[in-house]
């Protein structure tokens, strides 16, 4: 018993380890989720081995902390799982009419299916219950590669540092009704001149704000255009000291595009700029900064709906449909 529990303090140690090297490299990864799983788990085995080793009390403190967890789980299971879904419909409301807003909604649907026909077919042919292993199978699979990139992005945003640069890129949102500016977006972009005034009260000098989104299908002007226009006219941002970005797609455009932009403002090759989006697609954005070595920071805006502090029902939701674009790359 001894053996073991030196063997998985010995794993914990590795563990942490290997995730303080991501930390220290470059948290613009999925290793960083994984690694934390990882320790932490590690460090699980290593606290129970060590009550077991206690016995008596230690036993006795390990089973009825387990039991606790356990009736919390599955109290809170069920009204979580109803939440995800309604925060999966307001999302569909407040955003792009798109699939990867409904995948959840239609995935707990499609799941309910399952498992009703699971049920009901008690002698299933071969072929059927080799169908239901494979789909297990890959649910399993994907619901471990989301709680990766979740974990990933939690503490993404828990260990990186807040930086400054003289230029600041604003990510583009839908735009309601095809040409006015919405809540979330408009906090991000609220965001970005707030920090831009404090730097010009410190500095003396206002930095450039380059608003990035192209125009959707739906939409009757480019995204960057209505950012700009919501910047000087409502928050009276220096128009001279703004620059538009607006033939961007997707996040991954958006921060080639505006690298280029400011390569092209500044003569470097390399520039470095801070990028203001949501909290639940700060993680998204970093990943793909760093698959086109983008020198970018972060600053996380909390959304307009329920503040995304702690792991929420919303805060799943939302991080689900990065997840989604995640997956489509």
């Amino acid at each position: 018993m001894l053996f073991v529990t030196l063997i998985a303090l010995l794993l914990f140690v590795l563990s942490g380890y290997a995730l303080w090297r991501v930390i220290n490299a470059d948290p613009r990864s999925m290793w960083l989720g994984v690694w934390t799983l990882f320790t932490l788990f590690f460090a699980a085995i290593s606290i129970t081995m060590i009550l077991v080793q206690i016995g008596g009390t230690g036993i006795f403190a390990f089973a009825m902390i387990f039991a606790l967890f356990l009736a919390i789980f599955l109290f809170l299971s069920v009204f979580f799982d109803l939440a995800v879904v309604y925060y999966s419909w307001q999302v569909w409301r407040k955003e792009h009419h798109t699939l990867p807003n409904l995948l959840l909604p239609l995935l707990f649907l499609g799941l309910m299916i399952f498992n009703m026909i699971d049920a009901m077919m008690q002698h299933a042919p071969a072929w059927l219950a080799a169908l239901f292993i494979f789909a297990r199978v890959m649910e399993l699979y994907f619901m471990l590669i989301f709680v990766i990139f979740l974990v990933s992005a939690i503490v993404y945003a828990a260990v990186t540092r807040k930086r400054e640069s003289d230029y600041y890129v604003v990510l583009g949102a839908g735009l309601v009704n095809g040409e006015t500016v919405g809540k979330l977006l408009g906090n991000r972009i609220k965001a970005a001149t707030d920090a831009a005034q404090r730097r010009f009260d410190a500095t003396g000098v206002y930095p450039t704000i380059v608003f990035s989104g192209g125009k959707g299908g739906d939409e009757k002007v480019s995204e960057a255009q209505a950012m700009r226009d919501y910047a000087v006219a409502t928050l009276k941002y220096p128009a001279d000291k703004t620059l538009l970005e607006d033939q961007s797609r997707t996040t991954r455009e958006n921060m080639r595009f505006s690298r280029d932009i400011i390569s092209k403002a500044t003569g470097k090759i390399d520039p470095e700029f801070v990028y203001f989006t949501s909290e639940y697609h700060v993680f998204r954005a970093g990943l793909q900064a760093r698959r086109f070595d983008v020198l970018a920071s972060r600053r996380a805006v909390l959304t307009c709906w329920p503040k995304v502090e702690v792991v929420t029902p919303h805060s799943i939701t939302v991080f689900q449909h990065s997840f989604v674009n995640i997956l489509r790359y």
